[in-house]
């Protein structure tokens, strides 16, 4: 179905004909087609559409280059349609989902990840890069670490439906064998960086754990940062408070009381600074 440009203009400015269109693209839908081709001149002209009326209208993929623009710093943005945190949250996942380059490092058989949890959520949690269990389910930290992480935020008093999780990574990065993890690149991390900026964007959580070395190296653009040096210091990420702590992956490999100690200190800190209560049996757990 071809549209012109200047038709879809007209949409945008008038009520009436964006009926007529919802009732075509409605019956289309009754025949059985779920997708539009669109020239890439005018695909972004129908994401308002798409936010506002999402129940209504048939999926159209959107190429990624269409709607990053750069803000003038260190990182792209993602333009997010208008619309409710859900109807961004469902346009932006749909959007890494189809992204050809994020697919075309997707070993066969596996899954991209995409970030899961609550869209008002006060925290979000930020890992860097799927490993093996999580590019089979599709899903950010479903492995042992995953677990962990699941118990650390039990022991804070909520639970994963409560907070969002992430990873600024979108794929598993590759490795010549299907054992083993590497660490993401700074190359890697950067193009995937405007993703989870949009989801934090679409949160607006009120603060934001970087979990591991790696994640605050995505986040921040510097390489030379050592987690021993800042774990447990505040930082900010676009005026969000952000907290360093130690990867759940990290306390698997380092499992003395000493170091789940400082990232449960660390935990303390963030519950204080969002303003969750904090019981005496928090302030003496570990993990």
């Amino acid at each position: 179905c071809d549209f012109s440009t200047k038709f879809l203009r007209m949409v945008f400015s008038d009520d009436s004909l964006l009926e007529l269109l919802e009732l075509e693209i409605n019956a289309l839908k009754s025949e059985g087609i779920t997708s539009l081709p669109l020239s890439r001149d005018y695909k972004t002209l129908f994401n308002d559409i798409f936010a506002k009326h999402s129940k209504n209208i048939i999926k159209i993929n959107v190429n990624p280059k269409d709607v990053i623009e750069n803000t003038g710093d260190s990182h792209s943005k993602i333009k997010l349609p208008h619309g409710t945190k859900q109807e961004q949250y469902e346009w932006l996942k749909s959007l890494v989902l189809h992204d050809e380059e994020c697919l075309r490092h997707v070993r066969p058989g596996k899954k991209l990840v995409f970030g899961v949890g609550n869209l008002d959520a006060k925290l979000f949690f930020c890992g860097e890069a799927p490993g093996a269990d999580e590019e089979i389910q599709g899903e950010p930290f479903v492995g042992r670490a995953g677990k962990l992480l699941t118990k650390i935020i039990l022991a804070m008093g909520l639970s994963r439906d409560s907070v969002y999780i992430s990873n600024i990574m979108n794929w598993r990065p590759e490795m010549p064998t299907e054992v083993g993890n590497r660490p993401p690149t700074q190359q890697e991390m950067t193009f995937c960086l405007p993703y989870l900026c949009a989801q934090i964007e679409i949160v607006k959580p009120k603060a934001i754990i970087a979990l591991g070395a790696t994640s605050v190296k995505g986040l921040t653009g510097d390489e030379s940062i050592r987690m021993h040096d800042i774990r447990g210091k505040w930082m900010l990420f676009k005026d969000i408070p952000l907290m360093p702590t130690f990867h759940p992956s990290y306390l698997l490999r380092n499992n003395t009381n000493a170091t789940k100690r400082l990232v449960w200190e660390d935990m303390l800190e963030v519950m204080s600074k969002v303003g969750l209560p904090i019981s005496e049996k928090q302030k003496r757990y570990f993990l």
